[in-house]
């Protein structure tokens, strides 16, 4: 193993572990988030944000202070107590909110992104509960598509009170479903993943995903997706390209 080889991997190892700390840092910061409209960038959505199992609001603190700095307005809530219920139901509560969203702020459609689990819940919302007429793009931050190992953790301490745990456990139905069934037309979704995230594995893309352009793998571990740069760079650019069908519709 050479020098070079070896200098990179212990920087990649403490930069995952300095992301873990900061991601530890938001998640104590709870629920209790602050809202800021002060500037909107026009022509943008307002971005909907979804955190993870055992997650808070503050854990998407760095992703909510960096699209509020580029001009976009920011939404996020919390799935109950720290995402244990079913990730169905979660699904449910997420489109009367998003639909509520929509009406008050006289919008077509708003943008997604789900971080880890909350990405599960967005998309089945998609898939499943005609969220495409709420959802215009949507963005899979390291959501675990094939499942993870960790629900055995889960489902050993909290599987009794949690319905989640056992939806994300490898090869069941729930998963199953989620990535066989067809993306509804009109909706558009982009795969994040990090290439070191011992939580999800590299899961592939999902049905309707483009590989070439739209399912991506980045350096980084999973508390990495939320806080690095290059993820957020990679989910903004997403978010902020135009479609050919809007072109049209612009006057």
């Amino acid at each position: 193993m050479s020098g070079g080889f070896l200098r990179k991997r212990l920087h990649s190892a403490a930069e995952t572990v300095s992301h873990s700390l900061g991601y530890a840092r938001h998640l104590l910061r709870g629920n209790r988030v602050a809202g800021d409209l002060s500037w909107v960038q026009p022509g943008t959505r307002p971005v909907v944000l979804l955190h993870g199992f055992l997650g808070t609001r503050g854990t998407m603190q760095p992703l909510t202070r960096r699209f509020q700095a580029d001009g976009r307005v920011v939404f996020s809530y919390h799935h109950g107590t720290f995402q244990l219920g079913s990730l169905r139901s979660s699904s449910e509560e997420l489109i009367h909110r998003l639909r509520d969203l929509v009406e008050n702020l006289e919008l077509d459609r708003v943008d997604v992104l789900g971080f880890s689990m909350g990405g599960l819940v967005a998309l089945h919302a998609v898939k499943f509960m005609q969220g495409a007429r709420w959802i215009r793009r949507l963005v899979l931050l390291g959501t675990p598509l094939a499942g993870s190992w960790m629900s055995l953790a889960g489902i050993a301490t909290v599987g009794l009170v949690s319905p989640s745990v056992w939806q994300v456990r490898p090869g069941c139905q729930f998963l199953d479903e989620l990535r066989a069934a067809p993306l509804p037309p009109g909706v558009r979704v982009r795969q994040i993943h990090a290439d070191a995230d011992a939580f999800c594995r590299d899961p592939g893309p999902v049905e309707g995903v483009d590989r070439e352009h739209d399912y991506l793998v980045l350096p980084g571990g999973h508390s990495s997706l939320v806080i690095a740069q290059h993820f957020y760079s990679a989910a903004r650019e997403f978010l902020d390209e135009t479609d050919e069908a809007e072109l049209e519709l612009s006057p």
